[in-house]
């Protein structure tokens, strides 16, 4: 703890509490361990520090110094669409307020979740926490790591997930479908083409590949002119607790499937085109301007 400094942090991190520590507040950065500490770890561990000297007025040594590690901002798992749902709801309750009290009474009784339409973003904040929880266990066990809802540029929407690791990129959306049958219809082949088609609750949801397959094409096209550029881009839907017949995924050219925390791809194998270890940590911290 002797070479700790007390600043503004330049960019987000966490202390070994728990605690977030945004961008722009003030905490301490332990050099030697390279990790940032809150304001009260630190008043535990050693004496109150006085808050260092701005850069500009610091007489730089003669060696440069070491390059500090990327500190990784993962983002928040679900965060966008707990903002929709909380959106939407505000909405609904001063629609609901300008209706009779019997009305609202028996609308509660008969839809206590509200519209269904709005309840959909609770349930699907959920199911991406779900998934978070899992990727976490595979980033601890050094797979790689692993980043939450993460801005489309220049649209609205957002990626769930983004887990890079040693064999690529994989572009991970979460869809909360609770003991709904999943199951891929294969047809054609032969002499003509192989036609694939998902199906949820056996309705044809092609539209959900669709969708990852642009989410896909975002991830590669944010990598060109960066040192990943080809890096292979894997786009996974998550379907949890969905109850996927064993062994069955959709083709790998259009996305993966996985059910919870079982099947998941092949995250920490290594490829021929795959990412270094260090160039998967880079991409994933702030410094890098990857889709923040």
């Amino acid at each position: 703890m002797s070479d700790v400094k007390v600043m503004r942090l330049r960019y987000a991190g966490e202390c070994h509490c728990g605690t977030a520590i945004a961008k722009g507040e003030r905490a301490a950065y332990d050099r030697e361990a390279k990790r940032v500490l809150c304001l009260p770890c630190l008043d535990e561990s050693v004496t109150p520090l006085r808050e260092s000297t701005p850069a500009a007025s610091v007489e730089e040594p003669d060696v440069a110094p070491e390059p500090e590690e990327p500190v990784i901002d993962v983002g928040v798992a679900g965060a966008a669409a707990l903002r929709e749902y909380e959106r939407r709801k505000a909405k609904d309750d001063a629609a609901r307020a300008e209706r009779s009290a019997v009305w609202r009474a028996l609308n509660s009784f008969f839809y206590p979740d509200g519209r269904q339409t709005t309840h959909a973003w609770k349930v699907g904040a959920v199911g991406e926490e779900r998934v978070a929880k899992a990727l976490l266990e595979r980033t601890e066990a050094g797979a790689g790591y692993a980043l939450h809802d993460r801005r489309v540029p220049g649209k609205r929407s957002n990626i769930d997930h983004l887990f890079v690791g040693a064999a690529g990129i994989f572009v991970i959306d979460a869809k909360y479908y609770k003991d709904a049958e999943v199951s891929v219809e294969r047809s054609g082949g032969l002499f003509g083409p192989r036609i694939e088609t998902l199906k949820v609750k056996n309705r044809k949801r092609d539209a959900l590949v669709t969708a990852m397959r642009t989410q896909r094409d975002v991830v590669a096209g944010a990598l060109v002119g960066s040192d990943l550029e080809g890096s292979p881009v894997v786009p996974v839907l998550c379907f949890v607790d969905g109850l996927l017949p064993m062994r069955e995924r959709i083709d790998a050219s259009t996305a993966s499937g996985c059910a919870g925390s079982g099947a998941w791809p092949s995250w920490s194998r290594p490829t021929a085109s795959g990412t270094t270890p260090n160039a998967s940590r880079w991409l994933a911290s702030p410094r890098s301007g990857f889709l923040p």
